[in-house]
């Protein structure tokens, strides 16, 4: 049986014994295309679809990949979903099973598309995207707390064990952002729970205006501003739209504030291009396009610590 075949298998049996379902008269089919370039969907678990066919309706099921090991705390990703169902500002969730890395929750799929970069556009979407994350960090502390400079250093070693394809700057811009961290650490900052992973395609967006999180395998606790800057970096490709909203969100402008906000995505770039290489060197899935998704973030990070403005930004911080 392929591999495909197998996880739909387990999902299959894992249903079977929740409440109302049974595997009578059950579907299971992908749900979503996995693509690991241009937007990372879908590849941290195989999404799946449990249809009955009687009423029509649906869950949808998140089965974990072995390759989350590398780079995932299951456990905790699991507890961060769980916290945003019952804050309202992620699916419903059903069941969650770190052992067996199955994660079920309700089917937001009539009536609910994933995000892009042109409803990024919309002023009302950006904020109730930055208010849920909000929302999330008046909780409390995640088990997991590990921050994005830890995680650079960690991956990098990773990739280096891997003998993954790194770029020929890659050492110097892992030292760059070092000198970010060493100023950050003179920083009074407390540490929240947090999403963790700024991607639009981690939003779903309904008919109505209404936002969910989803995909909170990069959940931790850590810096407010650290989750402000990885969704920035993401949602705007340009430095006004990223001011108008941080200041919207904020309650004014504080320029060290939007420096350190901004410091952050250019971190979260060099750790997913990190990740992308060290799935593009271990993973099996060979034609899922890791390292084209690696070489776009290690690009972006390229182009911010090469300007001159970066250094300004560290200065503005300290």
């Amino acid at each position: 049986m392929s591999q495909s075949g197998t996880q739909a298998a387990a999902v299959r049996n894992y249903i079977a014994g929740l409440p109302g379902w049974g595997t009578g008269d059950i579907v299971i089919e992908p749900a979503i295309p996995v693509l690991a370039s241009p937007s990372w969907r879908g590849v941290d678990g195989a999404p799946w679809r449990a249809i009955r066919k009687g009423s029509g309706e649906s869950i949808f099921i998140k089965s974990m990949d072995v390759d989350a090991e590398l780079y995932i705390d299951v456990a905790c990703a699991f507890e961060a979903a769980r916290r945003a169902s019952d804050l309202g500002i992620g699916p419903k969730v059903l069941a969650a099973d770190p052992d067996a890395g199955l994660l079920v929750m309700e089917d937001l799929n009539r009536g609910w598309r994933v995000g892009t970069l042109e409803r990024m556009l919309e002023p009302k979407i950006v904020d109730a995207v930055i208010a849920a994350r909000r929302l999330f960090q008046t909780g409390a502390p995640l088990p997991r707390r590990v921050g994005v400079f830890d995680e650079i250093e960690h991956f990098y070693e990773a990739a280096k064990a891997a003998k993954a394809q790194l770029p020929s700057d890659a050492e110097w811009l892992v030292k760059e952002l070092r000198f970010a961290a060493d100023a950050f650490r003179n920083l009074d900052i407390k540490p929240v729970p947090i999403h963790g992973d700024g991607n639009v395609s981690n939003i779903l967006i309904s008919d109505a205006g209404e936002v969910r999180l989803i995909d909170w395998d990069r959940a931790t606790t850590a810096d407010p501003l650290e989750d402000l800057g990885s969704f920035l970096v993401e949602a705007f490709a340009q430095e006004p739209e990223a001011r108008d909203a941080f200041s919207r969100n904020v309650g004014g402008f504080d320029e060290r504030a939007f420096s350190r906000a901004r410091i952050y995505g250019v971190a979260d770039d060099l750790r997913w291009g990190l990740i992308g290489a060290v799935l593009a060197a271990r993973s099996a899935r060979n034609t899922f396009e890791f390292y084209k998704f690696a070489c776009w973030r290690f690009v972006r990070c390229r182009m911010t610590v090469r300007e001159a403005r970066f250094g300004e930004m560290l200065r503005r911080v300290a």
